[in-house]
């Protein structure tokens, strides 16, 4: 047998926590109810098994990465106060600052061997799409900037564009059962590690925050 055959291939463990805590998340700031109904008349509904784990074992998932299609449907039910009711549905991404956590990194539970390079917030990439393709980026796969607490907006306009538009930024008073293709969300996520950074096993989370917009 010769020297290096063989090359061991070290595990990288990621998991990913999915929070679909609207206002209950400091990011989302305090949920405004003048013009639409607040919860639980209005909601946010996740449906996904709370998390999403990637295991990379082989140099093929290294390189090409892992994607997990439809692993986290949104939907949406917001009911007006008055004509005016607008709202916006961004996620933001947190990697428990408290725990000493840099500011650019996913959260380290364990870590294997020497090294010290941990996975940056932007190697996580999520791409959201629905119907009637009324995301800003929809069907595109977006990368958040490498800080704790930055976000990608999935629905914001400062006009009112009403319910039945099956347009960009739909985002008047309607629900997921009268407008599915307008007031649901799929998610997929991906991540394509490279051989850059240090084997182990991290984690971080994803708020969704549906909120009111003035």
């Amino acid at each position: 047998m010769k020297p290096n055959q063989y090359l061991f291939i070290p595990f990288l463990g990621c998991l990913l926590l999915l929070a679909g805590t609207g206002p209950a998340t400091a990011q989302c700031g305090a949920p405004l109810t003048a013009n639409c109904q607040g919860v639980p008349s209005s909601e946010l509904i996740q449906s996904s098994n709370g998390s999403v784990d990637f295991t990379f074992d082989d140099f093929s998932r290294y390189r090409s990465g892992i994607t997990i299609g439809g692993a986290t449907t949104l939907r949406l039910k917001v009911l007006p106060n008055n004509a005016s009711c607008k709202w916006s549905l961004r996620v933001y991404i947190e990697n428990n600052p408290g725990a000493g956590t840099p500011v650019n990194e996913w959260e380290s539970m364990t870590s294997y061997g020497n090294g010290s390079s941990a996975p940056t917030l932007d190697l996580l990439s999520i791409k959201v799409y629905n119907g009637c393709g009324t995301p800003i980026n929809n069907n595109v796969y977006q990368n958040f900037t490498p800080v704790n607490g930055s976000y990608i907006d999935i629905i914001n306009d400062v006009s009112l564009v009403p319910a039945g538009s099956c347009n960009t930024n739909v985002n008047g008073a309607g629900t997921y059962l009268s407008n599915p293709s307008e007031f649901t969300f799929m998610i997929d996520y991906r991540v394509v590690p490279g051989l850059t950074f240090s084997p182990g096993m991290y984690q971080l989370n994803l708020h969704f925050c549906l909120v009111e917009q003035s």
